[in-house]
């Protein structure tokens, strides 16, 4: 395909924004983000646009002017973000963060409702209209009697930060590999720990797949591949099973004495690795510690079952307690 005359490139400039009377010899790939710009339906795509329009721009004195009604749109743009944003903090209700928390973020399009859809069984509620933003969505992620807090959140850039920067793992949904670096400035100051989940692995080849798995294996990224919009039971399993995993916690089930020991039915208590059993009395009573008589254990820290410990015995993932009050 021949290469874009100067003039071509003035005359577009011209014709999409009016106001610059100067040409800038820009590059194709600026052309490229200004009708991605032009295309763009939701305000999220519109800023990603002009970030790149930005980062490609020549930076001779003739595109000073461009830059900066460029640099105007930008803010305009990120400021009609944040007033959509406060305009709805009266209308909703905070998020109140569970034991276990995880959050789906990422770029627009990549498929983190499907995700979110189906690891939850819920539908995520998306904004049909452009220039709006939508809230953070909630689901519960269930895996082995274990309830997963799951949110949605908004696409970046307008993600809600305060979420991201207090979760306990970031779900990070990408389609491409540039994704991943272009995601650090959001995710930056966060502590979360974080899954790289490449989404929409079908409609790669094998030799494509084993490539990406490579470049992610090397970067020693925490990663998976998945088909959202075609979920398989069996990867969906596998990775509720990876998110788990990511959380310092164990499992801690409780039975009473002389009852059936029955972990299939029951939900665990939520604790801290390292959590012994007077941790898993306190958390039941504050005073119930200095009630018990004896307390027994099953699982895989007790050495046969049944076995008789102290308040001090450090629990593992998946142990049933038995406690005998005084």
């Amino acid at each position: 395909m021949p290469k874009a005359s100067k003039i071509q490139k003035t005359n577009y400039f011209k014709l999409r924004f009016p106001s610059i009377n100067m040409p800038i010899n820009a590059h194709p790939e600026h052309i490229q983000a200004e009708k991605e710009y032009l295309l763009a339906e939701t305000i999220e795509d519109k800023l990603l646009a002009l970030e790149k329009m930005l980062s490609t721009m020549p930076t001779h004195k003739g595109a000073e002017n461009l830059r900066a009604q460029l640099r105007l749109r930008y803010k305009k743009l990120k400021q009609s973000i944040e007033k959509s944003k406060k305009s709805g903090k009266s209308k909703k209700q905070g998020i109140k963060k569970a034991e276990i928390q995880a959050i789906l973020i990422g770029f627009p399009n990549t498929g983190k409702s499907s995700l979110f859809k189906a690891l939850t069984n819920q539908e995520a509620k998306t904004s049909p209209h452009p220039f709006t933003t939508y809230q953070p969505q909630l689901g519960t992620i269930h895996f082995e009697n274990t309830k997963i807090q799951l949110i949605d959140s908004p696409p970046f850039p307008s993600h809600d930060k305060s979420l991201i920067n207090s979760t306990d793992t970031l779900l990070l949904v990408i389609n491409s590999l540039e994704q991943i670096k272009q995601a650090e400035k959001f995710t930056q100051k966060s502590p979360a720990k974080i899954i790289t989940i490449y989404n929409k692995s079908d409609l790669l080849s094998q030799e494509q797949q084993r490539k990406i798995q490579a470049t992610l294996k090397s970067q020693k990224l925490n990663f998976f591949l998945i088909s959202a919009a075609k979920p398989d039971n069996q990867k969906i399993h596998e990775l509720k099973q990876k998110i788990f995993q990511t959380f310092p916690v164990i499992r801690i089930y409780t039975k009473e004495p002389h009852k059936p020991l029955d972990i299939t039915s029951s939900e665990p208590m939520i604790l801290k690795k390292n959590s012994t059993v007077k941790d898993v009395a306190e958390k039941i009573s504050k005073g119930m510690p200095k009630k018990i008589k004896q307390t027994k254990i099953w699982g895989p820290s007790s050495k046969f079952s049944g076995q008789v410990v102290g308040l001090e015995h450090i629990l593992k993932d998946k142990d049933t307690v038995e406690f005998q009050t005084k």
